[in-house]
C-alpha cells in the first residue's frame, strides 16, 4: 500500500456535501478539529504512528491529515477496526462533544481490538 495515500485529511470533511452541515458552522469545524486531535493523540499513546502527527498542544487545522506511512502495520488495521467505529458514533450521536470525548467507547475497541489479535 502506499505509504503516502492519504486515509483522512479534515478539509474533505468540511468539502463533502454528506458529511458537512450546509452551511459549515464555526461549531462543527471545531467539533472535527477536537474529534481528530482526540483521536489522534490516542492513537500516538497507544503506539500506532510511526511518528508525531500532532505535537503536545498542537491543534487540528484543515489541512491537518493522516497517511497510511504515519500508521504502523497494527496502527491502521486499528484506525479501521475503531476509530472508524468511533467517527460512527459521532455521526449518530444527538450531542457530538459528548461522542466525541467518549473515550471508554474507543477504550473498550481498543480492548477487543487486541484481544483479537491474540
Amino acid at each position: 500500500m502506499d505509504k503516502n495515500r492519504i486515509i483522512e485529511k479534515l478539509s474533505w470533511i468540511f468539502q463533502s456535501p454528506i458529511s458537512a452541515p450546509q452551511p459549515i458552522t464555526n461549531e462543527f469545524k471545531e467539533e472535527q478539529y477536537h474529534f481528530f486531535e482526540n483521536y489522534v493523540r490516542f492513537l500516538q499513546d497507544n503506539k500506532f504512528t510511526t511518528r508525531e502527527i500532532l505535537k503536545k498542544g498542537e491543534k487540528a487545522t484543515d489541512e491537518s491529515e493522516i497517511k497510511v506511512g504515519d500508521l504502523t502495520e497494527d496502527g491502521l488495521k486499528f484506525y479501521l477496526y475503531g476509530i472508524r467505529k468511533w467517527r460512527e458514533k459521532y455521526d449518530r450521536a444527538k450531542d457530538g462533544m459528548k461522542a466525541i470525548n467518549d473515550f471508554a467507547f474507543i477504550e473498550k475497541k481498543l480492548k477487543e481490538f487486541r484481544e483479537n489479535q491474540k
